[in-house]
């Protein structure tokens, strides 16, 4: 145990990792403990995707924005790429969206290629139907469709961020501690140590500032401590396929089909009624599908009706289906990927804690105490910023205007109703 108290960060994804690098980089003594490998568990089961667009959000987008800012001291590591994200669907929907997200830039419409700005770094280019074509010609097939290209977005390493936070940790006198969090022992009614459990003994680590990145472990610490917050966890698949054939463009954005859409052929309905986990799938199901270029194949994605679940350890187990499933999804975008059907694809996923209305826990719990929790699906767009916003937090600097609206202590306020059937779900 340490001689003199330090800051101890339950949790070595990428919400703790940048947590402890921002909170080193200001002076203070600080050690992760974790009890998996760093960045094991959910940091780097996403598409790793980033986008400063969150229509009716303004808080998530200025934490996403700060992020990005950040990013650029982590560059090399993580190979950034800012092809944006690409929405595809009915102008109308689409309209609607950009016009909930004037922080993104400006709206630029384009009924041709001859306006429409490649290169463009900033802003939403709405594409309307006669000019899909011929912007995108892999998507000419889509009659009466229209795209919204939003900038700035892309995708970039998650590892390669989590690696760079924690040797610039270790360069700041930080240190990887592995163990597990049991719970807090207090004095004179303020927590003072941890207990954990070190190789086959339990100890108690006194520390100066406790904050709790549990990631997919949430919910069950929240339960442990007595804390109710609404939180769920929810199991999140991708899928990885070869691409031998050339069939997913590999200048493509981030592809997202943005409308409902049905997965299956009535015959093959017909054949499926007896599989009782893919009945929920039978019928019509929200829009969402994405992917994009990876490596020298593509990634799928496609959770339309994730299930609420208590983690029984850090990772979720795919359902058999779950490669197929993601790929049939893009089918509406990309026609000629029916050709890797019965192919078995590379499928891992992860746990995404998520509370009502998809907004983080990020803030103090009591004194000494701080969460960075609930990032579901963006959290390492979002990391960078959450762990800045936590040390300035911690050390009493002033915040930005939104870090409040992020905090636990909002769902103590009466008048805070939010619901989860209202909440969007966000890629």
């Amino acid at each position: 145990m340490p001689a003199n108290p330090e800051v101890l960060v339950v949790g070595a994804g990428i919400l703790g990792l940048s947590a402890a690098y921002f909170l080193a980089e200001k002076g203070l003594r600080v050690a992760i403990l974790e009890r998996e490998a760093p960045l094991a568990c959910t940091s780097d089961k996403s598409t790793e995707c980033c986008r400063v667009f969150w229509p009716g959000d303004e808080a998530l987008a200025a934490l996403v924005a700060r992020s990005l800012e950040l990013i650029g001291m982590f560059a090399p590591l993580v190979h950034p790429n800012c092809r944006g994200y690409l929405y595809v669907g009915e102008e109308e929907s689409l309209f609607l969206m950009a016009q909930e997200a004037a922080h993104a830039g400006p709206l630029r419409v384009h009924r041709g290629a001859s306006t429409y700005p490649k290169e463009a770094a900033w802003g939403l280019d709405l594409v309307r139907p006669e000019a899909l074509g011929e912007v995108f010609p892999y998507l000419g097939h889509l009659r009466g469709r229209a795209a919204l290209h939003v900038r700035p977005a892309g995708w970039f390493s998650a590892q390669g961020l989590g690696m760079g936070l924690l040797e610039g940790l270790r360069q700041k006198g930080g240190r990887l501690v592995r163990g597990e969090f049991l719970g807090l022992e207090r004095e004179g009614g303020r927590p003072r140590s941890a207990r954990v459990r070190l190789g086959e003994g339990e100890a108690l680590w006194p520390f100066a500032l406790l904050v709790l990145a549990p990631g997919p472990g949430l919910p069950g610490l929240l339960g442990a401590l007595g804390l109710e917050l609404p939180v769920v966890a929810q199991p999140h698949f991708k899928a990885w396929f070869p691409d031998p054939l050339g069939l997913f463009p590999r200048e493509a954005p981030l592809l997202i089909w943005n409308e409902p859409q049905e997965l299956f052929t009535p015959e093959e309905r017909a054949l499926l009624q007896e599989e009782a986990g893919l009945i929920p799938l039978l019928g019509p199901l929200p829009p969402g599908a994405h992917g994009r270029p990876e490596g020298e194949g593509f990634l799928a994605l496609y959770n339309p009706f994730p299930a609420e679940e208590v983690p029984q350890g850090c990772l979720p187990t795919p359902p058999p289906w779950a490669g197929e499933v993601a790929l049939r999804g893009l089918f509406p975008l990309l026609p000629r990927l029916l050709g890797y059907l019965g192919v078995r694809p590379r499928v891992d996923g992860g746990y995404y804690a998520r509370t009502p209305e998809n907004r983080p826990l990020l803030g103090p719990l009591e004194e000494g105490v701080f969460l960075a929790g609930a990032f579901s699906g963006y959290g390492v767009m979002a990391a960078l910023g959450a762990g800045e916003v936590l040390a300035r937090w911690a050390l009493g600097e002033d915040l930005p205007s939104w870090a409040q609206t992020l905090a636990p202590s909002r769902f103590q306020n009466p008048g805070y109703r939010p619901s989860w059937a209202a909440a969007k779900a966000q890629l």
